[in-house]
Parts: C-alpha cells; structure tokens; sequence
C-alpha cells in the first residue's frame, strides 16, 4: 500500500525539538558546572578556616609544606565562580557564553594547579610522616571532627579525612575537561558558545597535559636522584654494570667524540647554554668569595686588636708624652672590637655563601644528566636515520618496526629535564645572584663599621689636622736648625764622618732579623722523615725578603715540599727546616750529600782541636780594641800569608754586632763604644767614643732587642745597640 505521507512530522519540527532539546541539557550541565564549583569553593573555604588557619597558628607542622598554595587555588576558583555568574546573568539563556570565561581563566588554573599537583606527592608524604606522632594525629582530629560537625548542620556528606582535603584541588583540574566536553556537545553547532566551548575545552585538556607533564619531570630527576644516591656505593656501582651500561656509555662516548671533532653537529639550546654559563659564573664567584672571606677572618683576627692598640698608644703619646712606653711593655688590653664583627660577618655573610654554595650540587649532577640524556638522544636518531635510509633502498617492501620507532624515551628524558633546567635554573639563577649581591654589600657594610669602630676608639687622632703639603720642606727647615745647635752639632758631624768612611770601606747593609740556628733535633728529624732525594742543603746564608720567606744560614737542611709557590714560580721552593714551613729561591740550595757532609764535620771536629791563628784581616786598628788605662798589650801572632787582604776588621765586628749571640762566656760580652752617647733619662747610660762595656742583656725588659743593658765603670743603664761594637780581640 503507498505510504501516507500526511503522516510524516514536519522536518522543520524535528529541528526546533533537536535545538530545544540541547538547549534544555545545555542549561542542566551549565547549572551543574556552576552548582559543582560554589560547593568546591565552599570546601576549600571551610579547609582553610576550620583546619589550614588553626594548624598554622599552632605551629606543629609545616603548614606550607603540607597545603602547598590551597590560599592561592581558593582566590582563583572563586574568581572562576564569579565570572561565571556575570556570564549567567544575562536575561536572555541563549545567549549565555560559558567558554570564554574558562579561556580567559586559562593561564590562572595552570599556573596555581601546576603548583599544586607538583607538590601533591610530597605533601601526602609528610601527611603520613605526621600521622605516625600521636599529638600531631589529636590536632588533626580536633580539626576534621570541627569540619565534620559544619557538613553535618549542613546535610553534606562527612566522610573526611585530611587525605580527602588535600585530593581535592587534583580531582577539581582533572574534572573541568569533562564538564566542559559534556557542555560542548549539548551545545548546538550554530550556538555562539559553540566555538568558545570548543577552544575552552582544548584549553582544559592542555592544562591537564601541561600539569602532567610537569610531575613527570619531578618523577624523572627524583628517579635520577634515587639512583646517584644507590650507586654512590661500591656495591651500587658493580650492581650498575650490565651489558646495556656498557653499551650506553660507549655510544656516549663515541657520539662525544664526534661532536668534538666536528663530525656531527651538536644540539645547542641557547636559552639553557645562557643559563648553564651564569650558573657556573655564579657557583665560581660564590666559592672564590666564600674562600677569601673565610681567609679575612682568619688573618684579621690578630691584626685588629693590635692595630686598635696602636692607634690607642698615638693617642697616649700625642695628648701625654710623659705616658709613653718606650719599652713597648705596657699595653692595655682594651675591648676587643673584632668578637662582634666576626659574629656578624659569619651570620651575614660566611652562613649564607656556605649554604648556597652547597646548593650548587644537586643542579650540577642534573646538568650532567642532561648532556648523557642529549647523547643517548642524538645516538638513537642517528641509529634510526640510518636504519631508514638504508631500507628504503632494499626491494622489500616490508619494513621493520623499529624502522619507524622514534628515539622515544631518550627524547622524552632528555626534553623533560632540559625543560625542568631552563624553568628552574633562571629562578636558581636569580635567586642565587640576589643572595651572592646581599653578602657583598653586608661584607661592605662590615667593614666599613670596624673601620669607623677604630676611628671612634681614638677621637684625638681622628680629629687632628691634616700634614701640610710643603711637610717635607718644614721638616727639613727644622733639622737644619737642630743641627745648628752645639751639643747636637759635634756629635752629628762625628756621626757624617764615620758614615762617610763606612761607605768608602764597604757598600750599606741591610739590617735583617735574627736567623735562629737549626737544632740537631731538627736536622735529626728531617733526616728520618724525608729521602735522601728529597733533602737539600744552603750554599750560602738565605735572608728571607718576602712574605712566609724562611731565613737560613748556610749549610742548614732542608725537605723540599713542593718545587713552585702559589703563583707557579718554580724559583721558589716551598721547604721544610725541621721547625718551619716557607719558601727559599732555588738558586741557594744544593743536593744533599750525606758523605761530603761527614767528612766536613770530621775536618771541623780537627779544626777545633788546634789552636786558632789570627789573621792579618781580622782587624782595622788596634785603637779602637786597646783601652787607654791598658798598661800591658797581649802579644799577637800574625799570619801574613796573604799580602793582598785589605783591612777589613771594623766592618766585620759591626756586622757581628747586628746579630749578637747570646752567650755566658764574658768575653763575648766585652764591647766598645763606637760612638759617643749621652743619657737623655736615669735608665739610660752616657758613653764615650771606645770606652769599653760590658753587656748584661741583649734586650730591654719589653723584649726590644734595638736597646741592650751594659755596664760601664759600676753603672748600668740602656744604650742603643747599633751605638755598639764587639771587641773580638783586647
């Protein structure tokens, strides 16, 4: 029978149900949509109250730690929820535009989300870390039985624990790309919200992958973590060692190769090479300042009491001269300013370089992972270029599956931890340049207040004029005229002639320090500790002439330590003398001879038993060693060998008058008078030119060896050393 076409409904109808009909499910998910976020809003407002606010008043846990940025999270969906009314309140329902609101809340959901998913594990990790200790597990339970209580004035679900709060913010991301699909299809295709919902739902999905993403590369360095920490040990090493390492580490060894010959070109990603290159900058600058602060301290810690001392006794001497010490036996041991900066300084400065110092390892390892991950990378594409290339040549046309397989987790490795070091290493980077410039200027800033602690120690020195500029023109106007007078005007000219004749006999010496004498016990020792190869003997006499410099007499031993200085020289030797550690120039040492040694102190021992012969060189003239009471001249023997000698005896007793030896034999205490002195006090003692004395200590009561304790004619005062010479002969 023909079919009754009256019967049919109307296609126009079918339409207008269709559209209606989405419409309706469209309003029932937007209401859901709405409904579902102001009770998550709801939630998240009463965790904060009742349970985030009172444990962080309690300070029992690590509030940050455990609820990351649920603040921040909770700002953001209730800006969400506002938006979405603002949309919603538009009279017309058809003309309600959802999917813009989440396009514009885009880049905040990932941003606070990320955050939060990042830190999810670790928190659920310290939560059970807490649940183990009784007294924190009580707060807990005060706070979720407090929750629990408004749920159930409210008729909501109660099955809470602190686990559920913290899920919470990971379940509500994860649902927004479902709500907005469900949204999306129960939209008409000729809706306004259409295409918006469409790109809001793509958006959402890239949340989600981008949040993923994210814990993927902590879960890739926290595995690379685990297994440095694994194989630190001998037995985590062997463990490691299987074919498959073998064979990785010789690909990376062979794809470096090339890379450094030039073979294959290397992958650069310039925004991490800029990176990686401040990151060694400022792990170089952090540990050279932490090395030369720690260096400061220690070298200053003497040298700022004793410097304040000093400018304490300018002081002394300038407003009182009656009070000074010539001595230099009476300081006061005032307050010492140095104890407050250096706690100061290691607070300030020493605390923080250590510990962002130790910050740089953990990055360095990973960096290093980085560069393996890039060869092991680099090494499967060039295996599956070449792979394709030579089976695309073959008739078959069936091909391998591994022909078609990308690097896969090589690549992934390697973008997700090159990606993790360019987002973290510019925050390390900043944060570590702002901590390295903040110790600079307190390192300043300390300084600069010890130096004022000094000054205001001593406001008389402080406060006076400064030197004229002609000073040196006033100063010799005024020398002039105390040359000018009589009693200083004799003696100044005695003093310009012997000068004189002292330049015509030999060429100005420089005064050194005492050398003291190697000991047996230290020559014994360096000969059982070090090998012959090693020990070395003076050539000659060695005075020191720079900083940590050893002085040393000639034929000492010394063990050579190392055979440059600090600033690679390799003309000074660093030495040992059997008592100190220093540097001595090559040129003076020789090999040690253990045979020339012994016979030479044969020949010496020989030497010392036969009477000593005085030569013609051993002294100038006899008037200067003969007293003029004398009524008898003990006769001399003398050995003139040696007619081309020149008379050189003053200038040898001068010499040995520096370096006087401290001995009890009186005849090495018997010495002259080389020039006339006049007392200026009762502790000294007036000389006449050759009067003879005899000295009873080589230094005042201070330890000052410039001034010596004699006796002339029963009376015993002070007189200057270098006014003195030794009388080897009488």
């Amino acid at each position: 029978m023909p079919l009754d076409l009256s019967a049919l409904p109307s296609p126009v109808l079918d339409v207008e149900e269709i559209w209606s009909r989405k419409m309706s499910r469209r309003a029932k998910v937007i209401k859901e949509l709405v409904q579902t976020e102001k009770d998550y809003l709801t939630d998240l407002e009463l965790c904060i109250r009742e349970v985030v606010q009172p444990l962080r008043v309690l300070q029992v846990v690590d509030v940050d730690r455990l609820f990351t940025n649920m603040e921040t999270v909770c700002e953001v969906s209730a800006a969400l929820l506002n938006r979405l009314h603002v949309a919603m309140s538009d009279p017309d329902p058809e003309a309600v535009v959802i999917g813009e609101v989440f396009i514009q809340a885009k880049a905040a959901l990932e941003d606070v989300y990320k955050i939060y998913c990042y830190h999810h594990d670790d928190a659920n990790m310290s939560l059970k870390a807490y649940e183990k200790e009784e007294q924190i597990k009580q707060h807990f339970t005060i706070c979720i039985l407090a929750l629990k209580k408004i749920y159930d004035q409210e008729g909501k679900p109660n099955l809470l624990d602190m686990g559920s709060l913290l899920i919470k913010p990971v379940q509500r991301i994860m649902k927004y790309p479902l709500l907005l699909g469900e949204l999306w299809q129960a939209t008409p295709e000729d809706h306004i919200d259409y295409l918006p919902l469409q790109e809001a739902l793509t958006a959402a999905k890239i949340i989600n992958v981008n949040i993923n993403e994210f814990r993927r590369r902590k879960d890739i360095v926290m595995k690379y973590k685990r297994l440095e920490n694994d194989e630190g040990t001998l037995r985590g090493k062997l463990n490691k060692i299987n074919i498959h390492s073998l064979r990785k580490k010789g690909d990376r060894f062979a794809g470096y190769l090339k890379i450094l010959t030039g073979v294959e070109p290397q992958v650069r990603d310039e925004v991490f090479d800029k990176e990686e290159k401040l990151f060694r900058s400022l792990e170089k600058a952090v540990r050279q300042l932490a090395k030369n602060v720690n260096c400061y301290v220690q070298y200053t810690q003497e040298m700022v009491p004793v410097a304040v001392q000093n400018v304490k006794d300018m002081e002394n001497i300038i407003t009182d001269p009656s009070k000074a010490d010539t001595n230099g036996s009476s300081h006061k041991n005032g307050k010492d300013p140095y104890k407050y900066f250096k706690e100061r300084m290691e607070e300030l400065v020493l605390l923080p370089l250590t510990s962002l110092q130790g910050m740089f390892t953990a990055p360095q390892k990973l960096i290093q992972k980085r560069y393996d991950k890039l060869l092991d990378y680099c090494c499967r594409l060039e295996r599956s270029s070449s792979f394709a290339s030579s089976s695309s040549t073959t008739v078959s046309s069936t091909a391998s599956p591994a022909s078609d397989a990308p690097p896969g987790p090589a690549k992934r490795d390697y973008e997700a931890i090159n990606a993790l070091l360019v987002d973290e290493l510019q925050r390390f980077n900043m944060a570590a340049y702002t901590i390295l410039t903040n110790c600079v200027l307190c390192l300043v800033a300390l300084l600069r207040g010890l130096m004022v602690c000094a000054l205001v120690g001593a406001p008389a020195v402080h406060q006076l004029p400064p030197p004229l500029s002609n000073m040196v023109e006033v100063q010799n106007s005024i020398m002039d005229e105390l040359n000018n007078l009589t009693f200083v005007k004799d003696n100044a000219q005695k003093l310009m002639e012997r000068k004189v004749s002292f330049e015509r006999q030999r060429d100005k010496k420089t005064v050194v320090q005492e050398v003291q004498h190697q000991t047996e016990e230290q020559r014994a020792w360096l000969l059982a500790e070090y090998p012959p190869n090693r020990l070395y003997q003076l050539k000659r006499k060695c005075n020191g002439c720079q900083e940590q410099d050893l002085s040393l007499l000639e034929g000492e031993l010394v063990a050579l330590l190392e055979d440059t200085d600090p600033l690679g020289s390799s003309s000074r030797w660093l030495v040992h003398n059997g008592g100190d550690k220093g540097y001595v120039y090559s040129t003076f040492l020789k090999q040690y001879n253990p045979l020339r040694d012994s016979q030479r102190a044969n020949q010496k021992a020989k030497e010392q038993q036969q009477p000593p012969v005085i030569t013609y060189e051993d002294f100038d003239d006899l008037s200067l060693f003969v007293s003029p009471s004398s009524s008898s001249m003990r006769s001399l023997s003398l050995n003139t060998t040696d007619s081309s000698s020149t008379l050189s005896g003053l200038q040898g007793e001068l010499e040995n008058a520096e370096e006087p030896e401290e001995s009890v034999d009186d005849d090495t205490q018997q010495y002259y008078a080389v020039y006339a002195f006049h007392a200026r006090c009762e502790q000294e003692l007036s000389l006449q030119e050759y009067q003879h004395v005899r000295i009873l200590q080589f230094c005042d009561l201070g330890g000052n060896k410039q001034w010596w304790l004699a006796e002339a004619n029963g009376q015993k005062g002070y007189v200057p050393a270098n006014y003195l010479g030794r009388m080897s002969y009488a």
